[in-house]
């Protein structure tokens, strides 16, 4: 392995540790959000107490003083800041690291306004694809009649899946999808199509071939879910 990909190698494995550490950075962050709040809260009502009752002020001008609130409030303030301006840095880094990873996703989900909409979306990505024939896959065989479904989208049994051509991607619709209790998924070659309903589609592939896939989807009234 070349030191190149050994440092990829590691780059990534820090990563995959530092994201699954997101539980660790929340319960560093709650107590300090816990101390934040109740300051914000602490000062209104000092505020409102002598917005209404104006013989305590020489009272609370005491208080300031004897507590040494001001240079204890410009610390905290500039340590709020300081890390307002970590976070603000960070946030454009991770824009970037956002990129990265949106350009080699592998998958998508995507939300359909109604069937049509979907069955249309299929449709389009077949043509643009060229895709001539489909795997039907069940996730649960079961007690499925896998001759029966065979017999109604017109495919070819082959062991516990059934060839089907792409050209009666009408008949998944309208003979699988509307028991809408089966889980199943259409595989070819350059992507898998996950039904998770009629309108709802998971989709796996290449990148380059989910990239095609988001830009057709608004065209469809899709969602393109961002998770």
């Amino acid at each position: 392995m070349s030191d190149v990909n050994t440092k990829l190698k590691k780059s990534f494995e820090s990563i995959n540790k530092n994201l699954y550490r997101t539980k660790k950075v929340l319960d560093l962050y709650n107590p300090l959000h816990n101390i934040l709040n109740e300051l914000v809260n602490n000062f209104k009502e000092i505020s409102e107490i002598v917005d209404k009752h104006k013989y305590l002020e020489k009272e609370v001008e005491d208080e300031i003083k004897k507590r040494e609130l001001i240079s204890l409030f410009k610390k905290m303030n500039t340590a709020v800041l300081e890390i307002k301006d970590d976070i603000d840095a960070f946030n454009k880094e991770m824009q970037n690291a956002n990129q990265l990873l949106e350009n080699y996703r592998s998958y998508r989900n995507y939300t359909f306004s109604d069937t049509l909409n979907s069955q249309e979306f299929v449709k389009k990505l077949i043509d643009s694809l060229n895709i001539k024939e489909f795997i039907l896959k069940f996730n649960v065989v079961g007690t499925i009649d896998l001759n029966e479904v065979s017999n109604k989208v017109k495919g070819k049994k082959q062991g516990i899946d059934i060839i089907v051509s792409s050209e009666n991607i009408n008949l998944i619709y309208s003979e699988i999808l509307k028991s809408k209790t089966i889980k199943f998924r259409l595989v070819c070659d350059v992507i898998t199509i996950y039904f998770e309903k009629d309108t709802v589609l998971y989709i796996e592939g290449p990148s380059k071939k989910i990239r095609l896939c988001d830009i057709e989807a608004p065209n469809f009234n899709a969602k393109v879910l961002d998770i």
